[in-house]
């Protein structure tokens, strides 16, 4: 039995799936892994690649494109690990990432998910353990507020801004309320206590959904800077679709998790949300067109 399997979704990035690819099996470290690819429906020969490059992956074709949730839920349950990792296909896997997480997992006993460190491509801290989110969070989140005032205290605190973390002098291990799905190592026994993924996420919410589950469910949650992986932010989503399932997204959240007034409240300021982003698409898209016609 495999100590750690990894599984990956990957869609229209051929390059992007074996960048990382690269990255895992080539700091495994001695580690005994499986590596579980779902192919969602690509046209770029994404598929084939995989095969002719790493044979040694278990790779799950794909007939129609299906979401984040239900493709990793798939892999998950053919995973033979004692833990399984949750990885983005924009990521790349830094040396002694792996092995990092899956001892601490082992050293943890009451930990049900832990996760690594994100920093952008030059290196910068990305992502340093999230809050489960507040009303007040949610709110600005809906409205776009943490864009225009990124260094405000309420998402600071949601988003881990507050962590004071560099490249230099790592701090411990510490305990969270919610782990990023993008480099996400859970254990498997309890999955099957708490359940998988909810497949009726498109994209985007799952990770919290699974975290707040999976505190309920007696156990603990820990970010673990020591672990790092590059996270190409952005690479595989983009676009005015990715709005509204982002929203789509806010509303089954909020409407699991939050009740009566409170998810009313939010639930318009989600509607307001995209009204507000999908007018800055087209004031984007028309100051784009005018400035084109003026070099053409």
């Amino acid at each position: 039995m495999p100590e750690l399997s990894v599984s990956i979704v990957c869609h229209e990035g051929r390059e992007r799936i074996l960048g990382c690819l690269r990255s895992v099996f080539d700091t495994a470290d001695g580690l005994d892994i499986e590596v579980i690819v779902v192919e969602n429906a690509s046209r770029d020969k994404s598929a084939e690649a995989i095969e002719r490059e790493y044979p040694q992956v278990r790779l799950i074709r794909n007939e129609v494109q299906e979401g984040f949730s239900a493709n990793h839920n798939k892999a998950m349950r053919l995973s033979r690990g004692e833990f399984v990792l949750l990885l983005n296909d924009d990521t790349i896997v830094h040396p002694g990432a792996l092995r990092t997480l899956t001892e601490f997992m082992r050293a943890h006993p009451d930990a049900g998910a832990a996760g690594a460190m994100l920093v952008n491509p030059d290196g910068t801290v990305q992502y340093a353990g999230k809050a489960a989110p507040t009303i007040l969070a949610a709110i600005m989140v809906s409205l776009g507020l943490h864009r225009l005032f990124p260094d405000n205290p309420v998402t600071a605190s949601y988003y881990g801004k507050n962590a004071g973390l560099s490249e230099a002098g790592l701090p411990a291990p510490r305990e969270v309320e919610s782990v990023n799905g993008a480099a996400m190592i859970l254990r498997k026994s309890a999955l099957d206590k708490v359940g998988y993924l909810d497949s009726g996420f498109f994209l985007f919410c799952e990770d919290v959904d699974l975290s707040i589950r999976l505190r309920e469910g007696g156990y603990k949650l820990y970010f673990v800077p020591a672990a790092k992986v590059t996270h190409i932010r952005g690479a595989s989503t983009g676009g005015r679709r990715i709005v509204w399932i982002y929203h789509k997204s806010l509303f089954r959240f909020y409407g699991k998790h939050y009740g009566g007034r409170n998810f009313f409240i939010v639930n318009w300021l989600v509607y307001l949300g995209i009204a507000m982003r999908l007018v800055v698409y087209m004031i984007y898209g028309s100051v784009r067109k005018k400035n084109n016609g003026r070099t053409a």
